[in-house]
């Protein structure tokens, strides 16, 4: 069942516009609606500014859960750990998701952070059913 649920999650976020990224600002949760990008395996990509609030959120405590649903209700959570990235992996994200051009000057522009979150494990609920389907990596 597990490469089964990983598969189901993977189209569902890549049909979606964006997810809810949950951090933590102290010991208060911060939820946001978010564009991302499913890389590889075990990666979500996303961009942000350098100096917002997330970074400083995800530097103080790298730990995230992003969720995303369509629009029959079935959803996916993830969680994993975040690090930011300014590295020539900006580019390849900029080829992803061509609307970031309208916020950043490029793929060098000192305010483009790539953020990248390591997936460790998938939670995949279907509408009309109880139990989440998981996989772990």
């Amino acid at each position: 069942m597990s490469e089964e649920t990983l598969a189901k999650a993977k189209k569902l976020v890549g049909a979606v516009m964006a997810g809810h990224l949950a951090t933590t600002d102290g010991g208060q949760p911060r939820v946001r609606p978010i564009a991302m990008r499913w890389v590889g395996e075990n990666e979500l990509w996303f961009a942000t500014f350098t100096g917002s609030r997330k970074v400083a959120q995800l530097e103080a405590n790298p730990a995230v859960e992003v969720a995303f649903s369509d629009p029959q209700w079935n959803h996916v959570r993830l969680c994993g750990d975040a690090t930011m990235s300014q590295d020539d992996d900006r580019e390849k994200l900029l080829g992803l998701v061509p609307e970031l051009a309208q916020h950043f000057a490029g793929p060098t522009d000192p305010n483009f952070t790539l953020v990248k979150i390591a997936i460790e494990c998938v939670e995949y609920l279907q509408m009309g059913t109880t139990e989440y389907e998981t996989h772990e990596f």
